[in-house]
């Protein structure tokens, strides 16, 4: 009989996945969220919020390369970065490391998931909160969208899945994407985390709809996630280009010019990998209707 204790994550109203935890290291409350900090058998060091493993140190470079990647290196030479959410400093990282970049933007509404990061998540920021090309920024990331004069190259949505009256849910909507996309410069572009195609397709399905609404090119990827136990989805949008129509030779030569030190996930082979999404998912994309919108808003099972 095992006598640890366990991390037990529920997926859907009828499957969980359960980690054993091998010993708690922190733990906060805020205002808007429980933050954990615990080290996992399997994952080592893992960051839960909320009862929902965000990322574990030994495969959160698969979520975070994913997420920024792939978007930048389409985009020419992106100078302006703004980032909604991404508390562990783990996308501001993977940013940093592209050679245009001049100033990038991070808002976050929670101020304890900062703190929390800078004392205990430094294998996942490794310093970026304190390079002189960013702007950390505590508050809503609606409310700044609306009130900013500046405009950006690139817009990146590190946040938390929309739950239902959750922060996030109002950030995944019609309305919102219209507003990022007044604030982007021309040919920019955003990303957006999607959630799960393995446990919430229709959830992944109708943001993928909701920004081919608002952007002439829209595309997703999808990766597997070993912590979070399934498919990972990420959804690009831009009246630009999309990465999706990228080689994975222009790929392999973008990243040598464009970015600083060598990537874990992300080349062209990987590119070609991460595009290529199953049938059935293609299927699902294709055939949505839905739109997400501030009176009716797609949420995940809670």
């Amino acid at each position: 009989m095992y006598e640890w204790h366990w991390h037990i994550e529920w997926q859907t109203p009828y499957e969980y996945h359960a980690h054993a935890i091998k010993r708690v290291i922190a733990e906060e409350r805020s205002e808007f969220q429980r933050v954990l900090l615990v080290e996992l058998f399997r994952f080592g060091k893992s960051l839960i919020i909320d009862g929902k493993v965000q990322s574990t140190v030994s495969d959160e470079y698969i979520y975070h390369e994913t997420l920024v990647h792939p978007l930048l290196i389409t985009l020419d030479n992106p100078k302006d970065v703004l980032i909604l959410g991404g508390g562990e400093g783990a996308t501001l990282r993977e940013v940093l490391k592209h050679k245009s970049v001049n100033s990038t933007v991070m808002v976050d509404i929670d101020p304890v998931v900062i703190d929390f990061a800078k004392k205990y998540l430094h294998e996942w920021h490794q310093g970026s909160f304190d390079n002189p090309k960013t702007k950390l920024i505590i508050g809503d990331g609606y409310k700044f969208v609306k009130e900013t004069n500046q405009k950006f190259d690139a817009v990146i949505l590190d946040l938390t899945d929309p739950i239902k009256d959750s922060p996030s849910q109002l950030l995944y909507t019609v309305e919102f994407y219209k507003q990022v996309k007044g604030i982007l410069k021309e040919n920019g572009g955003l990303v957006t985390q999607a959630t799960s195609p393995s446990f919430s397709l229709d959830t992944f399905s109708a943001i993928y709809n909701t920004l081919r609404n608002v952007f002439k090119y829209v595309s997703a990827s999808i990766a597997y996630i070993p912590g979070f136990d399934s498919l990972w989805g990420f959804v690009y949008a831009s009246d630009y280009r999309s990465p999706s129509s990228l080689t994975a030779e222009q790929v392999d030569k973008l990243i040598k010019e464009t970015i600083i030190g060598e990537l874990k996930f992300y080349d062209g082979e990987t590119h070609e990998m991460i595009f290529s999404i199953p049938k059935h998912i293609r299927v699902k994309l294709e055939s949505e209707k839905r739109i997400s919108t501030e009176k009716e808003p797609i949420a995940v099972p809670a």
